[in-house]
């Protein structure tokens, strides 16, 4: 066997062990972050109760269709936790890490996502690394009535009550 055999005999083994071992990595990595997930999904049960929280549901699946060139697509959104506080339902949403933050674009759209389908009176995303339970609520549009404009309107109503009464009272 002469050298070059021997060079490229190497580097077809080293490349084949370097792709199991990031294999291998890539594995534990995820089964690191799904333990993670699974750990902080159970310490929030007990975290939601201290908070008043009275759980509904975990892990509650609602399906959905989504139609591409009328076509229908069956699949499902899934909802870590349906709590209940007074008479409010939420949805909590439990993230740890970096992934707790709700201006973060993909954060957001779950979010979203859970809100219009789900259609409860808030979303509750609870960063389990931080111990914290924020509120989330979406706006979109022109939908609230402003105290000025809705004193204006009143006033202006009453002026034209006052002149309609002065020529026809």
């Amino acid at each position: 066997m002469r050298l070059t055999d021997i060079l490229i005999l190497g580097i077809i083994l080293g490349s084949y062990l370097f792709y199991l071992a990031n294999k291998k990595f890539k594995t534990f990595k995820v089964k690191k972050t799904l333990a993670t997930a699974k750990k902080a999904e159970k310490d929030a049960i007990s975290f939601l109760n201290k908070e008043g929280y009275d759980i509904i549901d975990i892990q509650q699946k609602e399906p959905i269709v989504v139609y591409i060139d009328e076509k229908p697509y069956p699949s499902y959104v899934q909802a870590d936790f349906i709590v209940k506080k007074g008479n409010k339902k939420y949805v909590v949403e439990v993230k740890t890490g970096k992934k707790a933050r709700a201006t973060t674009a993909l954060v957001r759209r779950q979010l979203l996502e859970y809100y219009l389908v789900f259609n409860p009176h808030g979303i509750l995303l609870l960063d389990m690394d931080k111990r914290t339970l924020k509120r989330i609520e979406f706006q979109w549009g022109k939908t609230s009535f402003s105290l000025k404009g809705i004193l204006i309107a009143g006033l202006m109503g009453t002026i034209c009550g006052l002149i309609l009464w002065r020529f026809f009272g």
